[in-house]
């Protein structure tokens, strides 16, 4: 399937051919990658169904995590808190620290509702929420539940190093590179339909739509081919894309939809 590109053939029952296949890989584009990185000493008590090729949305709950090293900071950041008018009497600075403590419950993994809800109650959170940064689809899942994490040494009130737990392929992250003869590229236009077969362990073969974004500008002399860079369209939950994966397209007819 992957070779060289084969027609399907007639039956008379079929009139229909089969749509000829192009040989492809999948590529990565890293900037569009998202890092969930947890910065602290900590414990991950529950993972949120986590699985390669989960679609999620910015904010959902990806998993919670205790840390008896961010209950101090925390207890620190409430006697803070809780006694600004004394502090504010006895230092010109008193509101930059409470702002630079806020600050470093952030950096450490608490969202701004948590933060809320440790002033609401006055007693440190003993599971804090890790929410997704983006929407996208989980690409790489590193952590287990009940796993220790060690983030690593501290530079000054910042550790030096995290662990990144999850990582989150934003929207284009993937992308296709297909090998097509010159005879086929002369006629082609960026915004053609395309499908792109994903072979998936579970499932079988996938087909996943896509549209072509590149046609790039030399021919391979060798075998007179042209690289072609397709956008995917949706992607189905649970398919978990790898890149240099092996694949192929087939191309839509000028004017027709799927």
């Amino acid at each position: 399937m992957f070779g060289a590109p084969v027609a399907g053939t007639d039956h008379h029952d079929h009139p229909t051919a089969v749509a000829v296949r192009y040989p492809a890989a999948l590529i990565l584009d890293p900037r569009r990658l998202t890092g969930v990185v947890v910065k602290i000493n900590a414990r991950i008590t529950k993972l949120n169904n986590l699985y390669l090729g989960k679609r999620v949305a910015r904010g959902d709950l990806l998993a919670e995590m205790e840390s008896a090293e961010l209950e101090t900071i925390q207890a620190t950041y409430l006697g803070l808190f809780s006694n600004m008018e004394a502090v504010r009497e006895v230092s010109m600075t008193g509101n930059e620290k409470l702002i630079d403590a806020r600050m470093g419950l952030q950096w450490r993994g608490m969202s701004e509702e948590d933060i809320r809800m440790l002033e609401r109650h006055r007693e440190p959170l003993k599971r804090i929420r890790i929410q997704s940064p983006d929407a996208g689809f989980i690409y790489g899942l590193n952590v287990v539940n009940n796993q220790i994490l060690n983030t690593g040494g501290q530079v000054g009130q910042y550790t030096a190093t995290g662990t990144t737990i999850v990582t989150i392929a934003r929207p284009g992250a993937i992308q296709v590179e297909a090998s097509l003869p010159v005879r086929v590229t002369r006629k082609l236009r960026p915004g053609r339909r395309a499908t792109v077969h994903v072979a998936d362990a579970r499932r079988g073969e996938i087909a996943i739509p896509a549209v072509v974004e590149q046609i790039f500008a030399f021919a391979t002399p060798g075998n007179q081919r042209q690289r072609v860079r397709l956008k995917l369209g949706a992607l189905p939950d649970g398919v978990a894309l790898a890149a240099g994966l092996q694949t192929s397209v087939s191309l839509e007819e000028d004017g027709h939809g799927h």
